[in-house]
């Protein structure tokens, strides 16, 4: 995954695109200076990220924005608990908001308050809970006020457009392949969820990559336009993860892996082993999932993975846990970044991403949220068709000013390295010794010469390293 940085690429220069100030690296070809970006790896999940409606659960739209404004609506808790628990809470910001007010950091959305006053985890608390947020701003309920967003949200993705058939994934996703398409960028997507909602996503983007979507009929990404990638969606880019303890494997071109290891009590090397699935693909072990990843997003390309519940379930749901993000932070030339609504922007746990380094070392999260995942507000995605261009461009320019620094690095080596050259050769005469009187410094100067500087690049990396790995 890794790839070494030529003295070429040392020279760097910067850009401005629709406002956002992007490095682009410089590299040199027949005389002429050329800029290049990196390759993008773009995993998204998948409900309440690119498509909100829930499949899985029969979760309608007009529900799900509920659920949103309901974690999004700040308020507090009535005095003294006046009626039941579902209306012991009283709106105070009038504005929806992904962030919790800076001013009143002791007001909770919604969301937080039902957990507190419906505790549980169990199936059936859960389910109390959603019954309850997803009337959240119907007449009379504690969100009413909020019913014109509501209805601003609806009319959105209404105006959004919709396929025979299909119509789930928003135009802010849509939005986002279109530009990177016309602006000529390389990137990879990589679909994921916990879900069984991928065959629903696949048929949905295929028939946009055919020009059927209403919004962008001219937009073939289907291998007739000539130029553009093929970007279908095959079967042979489907898959599914499996994770234990000792672990880490992709069963390819089945999305329904979780529920056939019923058949052999969850042991993969028994599932494998049954006729039918002899001639099933697998990436076993780290090495080769790293291997067969790289290979396959290395290009243009579409791919579906299906993440495995049972192991995030286990470890709490948590991140080390949670849909397994690889990346190599010594590799300028391709950057994943992963989208995913129930990111959690904290110190010690991203709550669902497992952000890892190539030698399978997790990275720490706030290390990997300036520059592989990033929390997907949907609330935003859907009021903003320039949402996830956006987000793309705030992560990538953070990725280039640290390729940046360790290039100005490099370059700052090189240029010791010649005075070290230079000032051997002039030692190589024999000058005059300058007289002078007491030099109180004697003892204590170093000559240029007596200094190392070609492990600086070592240095600097294991200090990144020491800063962004557990």
């Amino acid at each position: 995954m890794g790839h070494g940085l030529s003295t070429a690429e040392i020279c760097t220069c910067w850009t401005v695109r629709n406002g956002h100030s992007a490095s682009r690296q410089v590299s040199k070809e027949k005389g002429r200076w050329r800029p290049t970006l990196p390759h993008l790896v773009l995993h998204f999940d998948v409900n309440k990220t690119v498509v909100m409606v829930d499949t899985i659960q029969g979760i309608p739209t007009s529900d799900v924005l509920n659920g949103i404004l309901a974690e999004c609506a700040w308020g507090r808790a009535k005095p003294n608990g006046h009626g039941p628990p579902e209306k012991g809470w009283q709106l105070v910001e009038q504005m929806p908001s992904s962030v919790r007010p800076t001013q009143q950091p002791e007001l909770m959305s919604y969301l937080e308050y039902l957990e507190q006053s419906l505790p549980g985890k169990a199936k059936e608390m859960k389910k109390k809970r959603e019954q309850v947020w997803k009337k959240f701003t119907e007449p009379g309920e504690p969100g009413e006020l909020l019913r014109p967003h509501y209805e601003n949200m609806a009319a959105q993705l209404q105006m959004q457009g919709r396929m025979v058939g299909t119509g789930m994934v928003i135009a802010a996703f849509f939005d986002l392949v279109a530009d990177l398409v016309k602006n000529g960028r390389s990137f990879s997507i990589v679909f994921r969820t916990f879900g069984s909602d991928l065959p629903a996503v696949q048929a949905e983007f295929n028939a946009f990559c055919a020009g059927e979507h209403p919004r962008y009929p001219d937009l073939c990404l289907d291998g007739s336009a000539e130029g553009k990638p093929d970007l279908r969606l095959t079967k042979e880019n489907t898959g599914s993860w499996y994770r234990s303890a000792d672990n880490c494997s992709i069963v390819w071109g089945t999305t329904t892996l979780e529920e056939d290891l019923h058949a052999t009590k969850g042991v993969l090397d028994d599932f494998l082993k049954l006729p039918g699935n002899t001639g099933l693909l697998s990436s076993r072990g780290w090495d080769a999932v790293i291997k067969d990843l790289q290979t396959k997003t290395s290009k243009p390309s579409v791919l579906a993975l299906r993440d495995y519940f049972p192991y995030w379930q286990k470890g709490g749901q948590h991140g080390p846990y949670g849909k397994l993000l690889p990346v190599d932070p010594a590799d300028h030339r391709c950057h994943p970044i992963f989208f995913d609504d129930n990111i959690t922007l904290d110190a010690e746990d991203t709550k669902i991403v497992d952000v890892r380094d190539k030698t399978g070392k997790a990275l720490w999260p706030l290390y990997a949220q300036r520059y592989y995942i990033s929390r997907a507000e949907p609330l935003l995605a859907v009021a903003d068709d320039n949402y996830y261009i956006r987000k793309v461009e705030e992560i990538e320019h953070n990725f280039q000013r640290k390729r940046l620094a360790r290039l100005r690095l490099r370059a700052a080596t090189l240029t010791v390295s010649k005075m070290l050259r230079e000032e051997a050769e002039a030692q190589k005469f024999d000058l005059p010794k300058r007289s002078g009187g007491y030099d109180p410094w004697a003892k204590s100067r170093v000559s240029i010469s007596k200094i190392h500087f070609s492990s600086s690049i070592a240095a600097a990396d294991e200090e990144e390293h020491a800063l962004m790995v557990k």
